[in-house]
């Protein structure tokens, strides 16, 4: 039959209302280019567009990038180059109409996927822990936004140019949208801006997800009254018991379903091939189904995915599984395409300023009613402002939203490219001014920070950090040699370090809140520091933390929980493992951008702790002999005091023995370094100090001259075999003579000169690198001083 002859037998209004594309069958694969053009096939068409997508879309998220800007925006600009819109009929050619059902099924799939995950990692049980602020929020968010912009929608349409019918239903759906603020692209953004799990980033959390709860709701209703309004009054009546048997069954059948199904994966393993399949599968059904019912595919997955448990074991090999080839491969293609569609021109139409009005006023009740809200419980301005362009911000799934609507027909291709329009530039400008006005660190960036030589209480409080078990026997034999005593306790907050995966959400929680699943993955660790406190009858206090974040931002918990516990001294592992012969085990790059986040930006004292080798019990022998020997290399400066006033704690423990050895350059007087007279007379103080509180003969005074670095290096070479503890500053004078030559070869700077020296050895001993505050602070308060 031919073309002229289907076309006939359709109606003309169908044909006359959508664009009908012409194509021959066999044109999936090419023959070559001496046969025909291989853009005439489907196959080398799909190929190209996808490279064309991911390298436009990349080019454009590396230029926005020192802009704060988001990766979905990114992409839909991306898209909007390649596209009609930019390029005009020269896109033909690389995107034909016959072609984009492909590349836009293609891209729906793998958002079906998507938007399954982004279900999985949101935790429900989360909304009994929502404050009062964050609902005042969210619902003033949602309701304020709703009322401005239905209200001057209403006086528009009062006036002689009103809208037609087709456009009026399109600008309420879209104001009903934009009211609303989705916990999945506020997470997003918040996480590409690393404050996930800020203050601010907890609070927006918290509002998106009561937003979310109001929108689902909203929906629903509005979908049954729009059933009843339209097309028949009864329609309801057999609608909701349909959806209500579905969501029953996907939740009392396919749930439970699929957890047995992950539960037959051991725990640390990789899920199998055929149960990750079949895990597949029940979502493509559910998406069917819900298709089926008038849901779409996109919400049946959503809801399917919240009725899982997130994080561990179900949500981490989920995320682990599709993540990449969803978030990495597929959903850029979804929104470059969003971008292809973006008809800009239709902008340009007279209408659109009435339009764009209306979403302003829309805009600025979201602004109203956050920052109202926010005020009513005390938030300052500047963060209320903030929290109001988080609010504000889209992203996939109101990219989703919009193109289903602009398939329905709910609105017009004017309004799709006036939604679009404003999320890009609203987000874009949410992101830039987020990014510049809000620093997490600014709470605990403090001018004169807390440390133990400046400590005036009775007690040592120690913020401690464990990433794996590995860690654990080494701080425990940190908290024994510090020497808790009845008249000196050790109050040490341990605070476990767990990477968000599998989830949304961050938080930071005590122990008597942990869920079962962490609580789990706890119990080594709860029982060890449990037994240490039993065996010093309470001379160490310990209480339990963890945090659940990206190592990105995981450092505002660590300096946050140090802040609101006074901790004198934080301590965190160092970033490699070193196990028999001194042969590396484990090397994690996170920890270690970790670790240096923490020393560049802690309200306190920070303590770097290397372990090398087997670790040896401080604990008393029976014949009282001593079996700890710690040695503090001492060169100079404020972190070299602070090593030295820990030091002075360890020295009354009755199990160690104490060395001091104090570096000083043979030819002081023609030292070109940065150290003023004043830090050497601190030093000296700091000495003599340290040697007249001190009454015991277990300690060890030597003071080694030396003319440069290499004399440094041979006197610590002769220590590394006798010693099983090292305490050393972080930062020295670059210019001392006695490191000169040994910034040349450094390998890890957050441990200094010193540090990276004696972790680069070949002998079997543990390392405590000390910072008293960061170097960049203390320059600067010198300068002032000037």
């Amino acid at each position: 039959m031919s073309n002229s002859q289907e076309l006939n037998r359709t109606d003309n209004n169908y044909i006359s209302n959508n664009l009908v594309t012409c194509q021959y069958f066999n044109v999936i694969h090419s023959y070559g280019i001496w046969h025909h053009n291989p853009l005439q096939s489907t196959t080398p068409v799909l190929l190209l567009q996808m490279v064309v997508i991911f390298l436009s879309t990349r080019a454009i998220y590396f230029l926005l990038r020192p802009f704060h800007q988001t990766t979905v925006m990114a992409q839909i600009l991306g898209g909007a180059i390649i596209g009609p819109s930019i390029l005009g009929d020269d896109t033909s050619t690389l995107f034909p109409m016959r072609n984009r059902h492909i590349l836009r099924t293609f891209a729906e799939f793998g958002m079906i996927l998507h938007i399954f995950v982004l279900g999985v990692q949101i935790d429900l049980g989360l909304i009994k822990h929502i404050r009062r602020r964050a609902v005042a929020i969210g619902f003033f968010g949602c309701l304020i936004p709703l009322i401005f912009g239905m209200s001057s929608f209403r006086l528009i349409q009062q006036q002689k140019s009103r809208f037609d019918v087709e456009s009026a239903t399109g600008i309420a759906a879209s104001v009903a949208a934009n009211s609303m603020t989705s916990l999945v692209v506020v997470t997003s953004v918040l996480k590409e801006l690393n404050m996930l799990n800020s203050e601010l980033g907890r609070l927006a959390s918290s509002a998106a997800m009561v937003s979310d709860i109001l929108s689902w709701i909203t929906c629903m209703i509005l979908n049954g009254v729009s059933d009843a309004y339209n097309s028949n009054p009864m329609k309801p009546l057999y609608t909701f018991p349909s959806l209500f048997g579905f969501y029953c069954t996907m939740f009392f059948l396919l749930r439970p379903l699929t957890i047995w199904i992950v539960s037959k994966t051991a725990e640390g393993e990789s899920m199998k091939q055929s149960h990750f399949i079949s895990i597949i599968c029940i979502v493509l059904g559910v998406g069917f189904v819900g298709t089926c019912f008038g849901q779409g595919s996109f919400l049946g997955c959503f809801v399917f995915g919240l009725c899982l448990p997130d994080g561990p074991p179900l949500g981490t090999q989920l995320v682990n599984k599709l993540d990449f080839f969803t978030s990495g491969f597929l959903i850029p293609v979804f929104c470059a395409m969003s971008g292809i569609r973006w008809e800009m021109y239709l902008l340009k139409e007279s209408s659109t300023r009435k339009m764009e009005l209306i979403m302003v006023m829309s805009y600025i009740g979201k602004f109203t009613g956050v920052i109202l809200s926010s005020s009513f419980f005390g938030i300052s301005f500047i963060k209320a402002s903030c929290l109001a362009f988080i609010m504000c911000c889209r992203g996939i799934p109101e990219i989703a939203l919009y193109c289903m609507w602009k398939d329905k027909k709910t609105i017009t291709s004017q309004i799709f490219a006036l939604l679009i329009a404003n999320m890009v530039i609203v987000t874009s400008i949410a992101s830039a001014v987020v990014g510049y006005l809000y620093d997490p660190s600014r709470r605990y960036k403090l001018d004169v920070r807390r440390a133990i030589s400046k400590t005036k209480q009775n007690n040592l409080r120690i913020l401690v950090c464990i990433n794996k078990e590995d860690n654990m026997n080494p701080i425990i034999s940190l908290l024994e040699a510090s020497n808790p005593t009845r008249n000196f306790p050790i109050t040490a907050f341990v605070l476990q370090l767990i990477e968000l995966k599998g989830s949304v959400t961050a938080f930071l929680k005590p122990y008597h809140q942990h869920t079962q699943s962490v609580v789990a993955s706890s119990t080594h660790l709860i029982n060890a520091f449990a037994q240490l406190e039993r065996s010093y009858h309470g001379n160490i206090v310990v209480q339990h933390f963890t945090t659940i974040a990206p190592y990105a931002s995981m450092h505002d918990d660590v300096c946050t929980l140090a802040l609101d516990k006074r901790a004198a001294i934080i301590i965190v592992p160092f970033h490699k493992q070193w196990g028999v012969n001194c042969l590396v085990e484990s090397s994690e790059l996170p920890i270690r951008a970790l670790n240096g986040n923490i020393l560049d930006k802690a309200p306190c004292s920070v303590g770097v702790l290397v372990q090398r080798g087997k670790i040896k019990s401080i604990r008393p022998t029976f014949d009282f002999q001593l079996s700890y020997h710690i040695v503090m290399l001492f060169v100079g400066g404020a972190d070299d005091r602070e090593a030295l006033a820990y030091s002075r704690l360890m020295v009354e423990h009755p199990n160690i023995s104490l060395t001091v050895v104090w570096f000083v350059s043979s030819d002081p007087d023609t030292s070109s370094g940065i150290e003023t007279t004043d830090d050497r007379d601190l030093d000296n103080h700091a000495f003599d100090e340290f040697k007249d509180s001190v009454v015991t003969k277990k300690i060890t005074l030597r003071v080694e001259i030396v003319k440069d670095g290499i004399g440094t290096t041979r006197v610590i070479q002769t220590l590394t075999e006798n010693f099983d503890l090292f305490i050393v500053g972080k930062n020295h004078d670059p210019c001392s003579k006695v490191t000169l030559g040994l910034s040349e070869w450094i390998e890890y700077p957050e441990l200094g000169i010193i540090g990276d020296t004696l972790v680069n050895s070949s002998e079997e001993f543990s390392v405590l690198v000390v910072q008293q505050q960061p170097q960049e602070i203390r320059h600067k308060s010198k300068a002032f001083t000037k």
